[in-house]
């Protein structure tokens, strides 16, 4: 039975009082609270919140219990209810929430927790460069100041759309480059990603279909030599020999650092892959001397190289002169603290400043891939083998044989092209006024700053 609602108080300290007062009755009851709010009073006393509550694409309502008074009072269930209508209009089971919560299972409901729990996950990574995880927290901060207070299920894709279109028209102000935006809007996108595998995020990735808010003019530098591939303006110019000679003779670099960037010159090698290769992945014994890369930036720069001459040299003065204890070709200084072995980004800077004293202008060291697998396109005219040898997935090679079946590592087939490269490496640094003596007999000394 109800009673009628002209009894019943009027505000939640009414209702308080009401049934504190309120003694146990003879039969179960429910009353009224307003706003879909219900007590049940039971026959020993107890009294009970309840509602009914209809989840996003269910038919009927049912009914949940919010807690018993006294130990929850009117205004805390009050907003219990409101966050048990926000979750089921979400399409939630406010019980399952509830179970979760007692369980110890975070529940992320903003963008500012997700954010928080992403980094954390993120920092705890093994081997994840700083520098990677520095670019992902600018790039969320960005989305935490305009964004962070809003909650994921509100979240729609013009939020983030409009929040990155604003930093690129920032960035232009500022007279810096709009690609900064772009990389800010592919960690966007990341993290939603990942929070979905790690299960954290349940709905739609609001930055999936995003499209990137500045235009980038692909990078083509290349290094220019009157050999391979002569610059049509200055045909004489010889940028591969400068650098190639520099690596043998200059005594502005550590012997090291120049031996691991005349490895990524002639084997088309990322930074990341020449500065961290282990001894262990050096096979110079076997019929063909091989280098492995066991892990890469992606799928398809996992790999083994076959060694031209030049390299087994090189590699085999780096082994004899080396530690045997240290694990890498090129190990860190004493008391670096980042990694074991050379950092990729000190060697980029190093390749910096090589090429700032040989005048070679606007270059980085990624541009030394682009310059093998050019001088590669340039020798051979195979595509297909210029892009597994510097670790390229080519989609025209990716046919059901090539995914399933095919594990050759085609060693001869690109031993050829490499040492013919590596050969024309020579007559460059030659026209270079390159010194007759092995460059690779004396010990490797020097140690590098970083």
């Amino acid at each position: 039975m109800s009673a009628r609602a002209a009894e019943f108080p009027k505000t939640d300290r009414g209702w308080q009082a009401y049934l504190s007062n309120m003694k146990a009755g003879g039969e179960r009851r429910w009353l009224a609270m307003g706003g879909g709010l219900a007590v049940c009073l039971e026959e020993g006393g107890g009294k009970t919140f309840q509602a009914r509550i209809r989840r996003g694409g269910d038919t009927n309502a049912r009914r949940i219990n919010i807690g018993a008074f006294p130990i929850v009072s009117v205004s805390d269930a009050r907003k219990r209810l409101a966050e048990a209508k926000a979750l089921a209009k979400e399409g939630r089971d406010p019980a399952v929430d509830r179970r979760r919560r007692k369980a110890g299972v975070a529940e992320v409901r903003t963008l500012s927790l997700l954010i928080e729990l992403y980094l954390a996950r993120r920092e705890g990574e093994e081997g994840l460069r700083k520098k990677t995880l520095d670019i992902e927290r600018a790039a969320l901060n960005m989305l935490l100041k305009k964004l962070g207070d809003r909650l994921l299920s509100d979240l729609e894709p013009r939020d983030i759309a409009t929040v990155v279109q604003a930093e690129a028209a920032r960035l232009r102000k500022t007279g810096r480059k709009g690609r900064i935006a772009n990389i800010r809007l592919a960690s966007t996108k990341r993290m939603f990603k990942r929070a979905k595998g790690w299960g954290v995020y349940t709905g739609e990735n609001p930055a999936a279909d995003l499209v990137r808010p500045a235009k980038e003019a692909p990078r083509e530098r290349v290094l220019f030599d009157p050999i391979v591939h002569p610059s049509k303006d200055r045909p004489k110019l010889n940028e591969t020999g400068a650098i190639i000679t520099a690596t043998r003779s200059n005594k502005q670099l550590e012997e090291e650092t120049r031996a691991a960037i005349y490895l990524s010159l002639a084997l088309g090698l990322r930074a990341s892959e020449v500065a961290g290769a282990n001894k262990a992945a050096v096979q110079l014994d076997a019929e063909i001397p091989t280098l492995d890369i066991p892990k890469a930036k992606t799928e398809a720069g996992v790999r083994s190289i076959p060694l031209p001459s030049q390299c087994v040299e090189l590699l085999r003065a780096l082994l004899d002169s080396s530690d045997a204890r240290r694990k890498y070709l090129f190990p860190a200084r004493t008391g670096a603290r980042r990694v074991g072995h050379l950092h990729p980004e000190s060697l980029s800077r190093a390749f910096a400043r090589l090429c700032g004293t040989l005048g070679v202008d606007e270059a980085t060291f990624h541009d030394l891939r682009r310059t093998v697998i050019t001088g590669l396109g340039e020798l051979t005219g195979d595509d297909a083998l210029a892009k597994r040898i510097i670790g390229h997935k080519d989609e025209r090679t990716r046919s059901t044989l090539a995914r399933h079946y095919d594990r050759s590592r085609r060693l001869k087939a690109m031993l050829g092209p490499l040492q013919q490269w590596t050969d024309a490496l020579d007559r460059m640094a030659s026209s270079h006024e390159m010194s007759e003596e092995s460059i690779w007999a004396s010990p490797v000394r020097g140690r590098r700053v970083e």
